[in-house]
């Protein structure tokens, strides 16, 4: 059973799973609730063919970035050339040899990325990480291996695509990272899938350590979220389904007594 919820300014279908209430767990920002009977996660890897951003994922991806423990410091922005690959597995194959060689270049780190395509049609990466880079010099030489990494790994050929094709960029305002990605999760004209574009796959996807973790259980009745819920605009109505995701709710439950 399913009924719509304003997330984060994007109407969404929400799932509803109709066993008895058992409790909620708090995130940083968001509130999930819990009933007998929620069905086990469906594991990575089992999705079927993606062609589109969907709203599923979208909401994934903000749930994500609102409630990560990760603080991130730096983005940084990898473009293509002029000419550029259509194939979606080679993006990704290019993708994955940049985080690989930005790890043997500054050590371990935690990343965020999201993928969109420009008004060319050319895909782009945001990639957020949890380093932060002190002094000019340290960020300046960054962005030199970064620009020349990226050219060697599309193969570009371009001398303007080594001044052009990458950004390194410190995050400035605390939660300016989160906000982003909830940001990037609402607009959609930069989701759509070129049609010569051929295996889009994932539109965005973090290290391990970036899934959220629960800071709390609460124990408690339907009745009990409803109360809690009773002047939020969003409430739904006794007739509906309490949703299991209650969007920028944690601090109603945060502060009652845990099981």
């Amino acid at each position: 059973m399913g009924n719509e919820q304003t997330h984060r300014g994007v109407s969404t279908q929400v799932i509803t799973y109709l066993g008895r209430v058992k409790g909620v767990e708090v995130y940083r920002n968001d509130a999930v609730v819990k009933r007998e009977g929620d069905p086990r996660p469906i594991e990575p890897g089992i999705r079927g063919v993606i062609t589109e951003f969907s709203d599923a994922s979208r909401k994934r991806l903000a749930f994500v970035a609102s409630n990560t423990a990760i603080d991130f410091q730096t983005m940084i922005t990898l473009t293509y050339p002029g000419e550029f690959t259509t194939d979606g597995e080679e993006v990704k194959r290019h993708l994955r040899e940049f985080l690989t060689w930005l790890r043997k270049d500054i050590g371990r780190y935690s990343y965020l990325w999201f993928l969109e395509f420009q008004r060319r049609g050319a895909p782009h990466f945001h990639i957020l990480i949890d380093r932060k880079f002190r002094g000019t010099e340290l960020l300046r030489g960054l962005r030199f291996r970064v620009s020349s990494n990226w050219y060697r790994i599309v193969d570009s050929g371009d001398a303007r695509h080594v001044a052009a094709g990458t950004r390194v960029e410190k995050v400035r305002k605390a939660d300016g990272a989160r906000f982003y990605a909830v940001k990037y999760a609402q607009k959609m004209y930069q989701k759509q899938v070129p049609a010569e574009y051929q295996s889009v796959g994932r539109f965005w996807g973090c290290s391990r350590d970036v899934k959220p973790e629960p800071e709390a259980f609460v124990r408690c009745t339907e009745d009990d979220v409803r109360g809690a819920l009773e002047d939020w605009r969003y409430a739904p109505s006794a007739e509906r389904p309490i949703y299991r995701v209650l969007y920028n709710q944690g601090d109603r439950f945060r502060n009652r007594s845990t099981g």
